[in-house]
């Protein structure tokens, strides 16, 4: 990752341990694209910070700050995408040292009709964890990513005067929806006008979404 962000100059911090990849095939796919899934493939968050890029563990810390609605959160959105799972994830690759065909899956019960996703994975990605943890993420990050929460907060700072950062846990309570629970910050744009002042929109999903990344 890091060679190849230093042929387009873009400064990429690696805030924890991962395996070494020697090499990986970009399979007709843009850069971006291929950071994006090495990313997946390893469990770890990729995102923009003062210039470059940040590649970091999910944040298991306790919460920064709660979230209520009438009280910190202006307004709000459930998401549920359905369109974004399916009922099977079936991931395959290959073993080119032992000659051997690789695969592993996971299934949603949620999704009751036949709809699977086939994933053709490096031929590296099989020392991540294997094939079946790799269906297993896949099958968790589409779940918490159909449903989610966006939300439009007070200001650019939480109360203790830090701004909202991603990757930091809330905790948000809407007693409407039934919602009192402990989600992770995915994503995050500040905005000022006239009529509404400064507000942060949060895009937030549950820390659930990376629990396949326990070794």
């Amino acid at each position: 990752m890091k060679r190849l962000c230093s042929a387009f100059e873009v400064p990429v911090k690696v805030d924890s341990e991962t395996f070494i990849v020697p090499d990986f095939s970009m399979q007709c796919e843009p850069p971006a694209g291929a950071l994006i899934n090495a990313a997946r493939s390893a469990n770890l968050l990729l995102y923009p910070l003062d210039g470059g890029l940040v590649l970091t563990s999910p944040s298991d810390a306790a919460p920064v700050a709660t979230l209520e609605y009438g009280k910190h959160i202006k307004r709000y959105q459930v998401v549920d995408e359905f369109k974004l799972r399916h009922s099977d994830y079936l991931v395959k690759s290959y073993d080119y040292l032992s000659d051997e065909a690789l695969s592993g899956a996971a299934k949603d019960a949620g999704i009751e009709f036949f709809r699977p996703m086939h994933v053709v994975v490096d031929r590296h990605g099989y020392g991540l964890g294997g094939c079946g943890r790799r269906a297993t993420l896949e099958r968790d990050r589409r779940l918490a990513r159909a449903h989610r929460l966006d939300l439009e907060v007070v200001a650019w700072e939480r109360s203790d005067g830090q701004p909202w950062a991603i990757n930091t846990n809330v905790r948000v309570v809407i007693p409407d929806e039934g919602i009192d629970g402990v989600f992770l910050i995915g994503e995050r744009a500040y905005r000022l006008d006239s009529k509404n002042g400064r507000t942060t929109h949060l895009q937030v999903m549950h820390r659930d979404a990376f629990s396949g990344g326990k070794r």
